[in-house]
């Protein structure tokens, strides 16, 4: 048996199944916001609660990118632009992971305002929600094929995005004067739209990070 061959099978193997994982991890991410946002805007519990629950399986998997990389890098030694794959997978875990963390907070925080009076303004979340699950999507199908020109290209609206949801907790911010006799659903939708700014941020991070996973080899 050629041993060389034999190993670049494994190393192969072993990379794909990283690849895979990740992308599980991207778009369970992505599903996790969906759900949480739907518990805000339709008052949906049963969707609040699967995105909690699903928070489960994104450590699961945050454990098993952390874990294959560190395989790879510790048993093949990977060249340059494999390497920096690995990396950045490994680093791509950890924000999807915490993007899940802050979906879970939406989830929570929908929990508690839907079983008090609605505020009006609670509505102002879904121009918002619908951007930022635009770029999403766009995100993870660019990281999907570690695409260059098309992460490169998302820069500038995902910038814009993070200005918004900023803009937007600001708005909640302002809400107590209004609602001196709802302060706690004041106080979650601040908690939501401050969620909502991490997201943002999370998806500029993980086009920079998958930008550098993918190198000078597509630059």
């Amino acid at each position: 048996m050629n041993h060389d061959a034999h190993t670049l099978r494994e190393f192969d193997a072993a990379l794909t199944s990283l690849n895979t994982h990740l992308l599980q991890m991207a778009y369970k991410a992505q599903s996790a916001l969906d759900l949480a946002v739907a518990g805000l805007l339709q008052q949906d519990e049963d969707s609040a609660n699967q995105a909690i629950a699903d928070d489960e399986e994104l450590d699961e998997l945050e454990m098993a990118v952390d874990r294959e990389g560190m395989h790879l890098l510790a048993f093949f030694s990977p060249v340059a632009s494999d390497l920096r794959v690995v990396l950045a997978s490994i680093r791509l875990s950890a924000i999807y992971e915490r993007m899940g963390d802050e979906s879970v907070t939406i989830a929570k925080r929908a929990n508690k305002l839907n079983k008090r009076p609605r505020l009006r303004e609670a509505g102002l979340v879904e121009p918002v929600y619908r951007e930022l699950a635009e770029q999403f999507r766009a995100v993870n199908k660019a990281v999907s094929s570690w695409d260059a020109p098309a992460l490169a290209s998302l820069a500038p609206g995902l910038a814009s995005l993070a200005e918004k949801t900023g803009t937007l907790t600001e708005t909640f911010a302002r809400l107590p004067e209004h609602y001196r006799d709802n302060l706690a659903s004041v106080a979650d939708l601040i908690f939501i739209g401050r969620s909502l700014e991490r997201v943002a941020e999370g998806l500029q991070k993980v086009a920079a990070e998958a930008l550098y996973g993918v190198g000078p080899r597509q630059s």
